[in-house]
C-alpha cells in the first residue's frame, strides 16, 4: 500500500469510531433526557415518540458505525501484512519460502504456508505457487517485482489487486489441494518401494498436481 492509501483508510477508521462514539453518546443522553421528563411527568406519547425517533436510532446507527470501523481496521491490518510480505519477497529476489516468512514473524511454517496461500488466492495475478519436484521445496513468485528487479528497480508500494467472493475461495480450495497432494508425493519419494511402483506412483502424482495446477490457471483467468 502507499502511503497516501495508508493516511486515507487510517483516517475512515478513525471518523467511523469517532462518529460511531459520539453517536451512541448522543443517543444515551436524549434518551436519557426523555427518562428524566417521564419520571418527573409521567409516560407521554410525544416523549416515546420523541425517544423512538432522536433516542434510539443514533445509538444503532454509533453501534454500526463502531462495528464497522472494527471491520475496516482489520481489513488494514491485513493490508499491511500482505505488504510486508511484498517487501520481504523483494529481499529475497522475487521468491518467498514459507520458511522465509516464518522465521521473519517468528511464526510457524504451517500459518506462513496459510498467508502466502490467501496471497495468491487474492492476487493471483502477482503471485504464483511453485513447487520443485527435486528438492520438496514449496515456493511463491511474485511476478511484478522479478520484473522490478530485472529493470534494476527500487521496491514500490503498489495497490493490492484483491480476487473477492468465491473465485478467491475456489483458488485458495485448489491450492490446498494442490499442496496437500505435493506433500503426499515428496512422503510417497522417500519411502522404500520398488523401482517400478515408485516410477508409477510417482507419475499419478504429478499428473494429479498439475491437473490441479491447470484448474487454477483457468480460475485466474475467469
Amino acid at each position: 500500500m502507499k502511503l497516501s492509501e495508508k493516511l486515507i483508510e487510517g483516517a475512515g477508521i478513525t471518523l467511523h469510531y469517532v462518529g460511531g462514539l459520539a453517536s451512541i453518546w448522543c443517543g444515551l443522553a436524549l434518551s436519557m433526557v426523555a427518562l428524566i421528563w417521564w419520571g418527573a411527568a409521567g409516560v407521554s406519547i410525544p416523549w416515546a415518540i420523541f425517544t423512538g425517533v432522536f433516542g434510539l436510532p443514533p445509538i444503532a446507527g454509533g453501534v454500526w458505525l463502531f462495528r464497522r470501523g472494527k471491520v475496516l481496521r482489520q481489513l488494514l491490518k491485513v493490508k499491511l501484512l500482505k505488504e510486508d510480505v511484498r517487501r520481504l519477497a523483494f529481499q529475497r529476489q522475487g521468491k518467498l519460502t514459507p520458511d522465509d516468512l516464518a522465521r521473519h514473524h517468528a511464526w510457524s511454517e504451517k500459518h506462513a504456508l496459510n498467508v502466502l496461500k490467501n496471497l495468491v488466492a487474492e492476487d493471483p495475478d502477482r503471485v504464483e505457487l511453485q513447487l520443485d519436484y527435486e528438492s520438496g521445496e514449496i515456493f511463491f513468485e511474485f511476478s511484478d517485482i522479478m520484473r522490478a528487479l530485472d529493470a534494476e528497480k527500487q521496491y514500490q508500494a503498489l495497490p493490492i489487486s484483491e480476487a473477492v467472493g468465491r473465485k478467491a475461495a475456489e483458488i485458495a480450495m485448489m491450492l490446498g489441494k494442490t499442496i496437500d497432494t505435493f506433500n503426499e508425493y515428496i512422503a510417497f519419494t522417500k519411502e522404500t518401494v520398488s523401482e517400478h511402483k515408485r516410477e508409477k506412483k510417482e507419475e499419478k502424482y504429478r499428473a494429479k498436481i498439475e491437473q490441479f495446477l491447470e484448474e487454477i490457471d483457468e480460475l485466474k483467468q475467469e
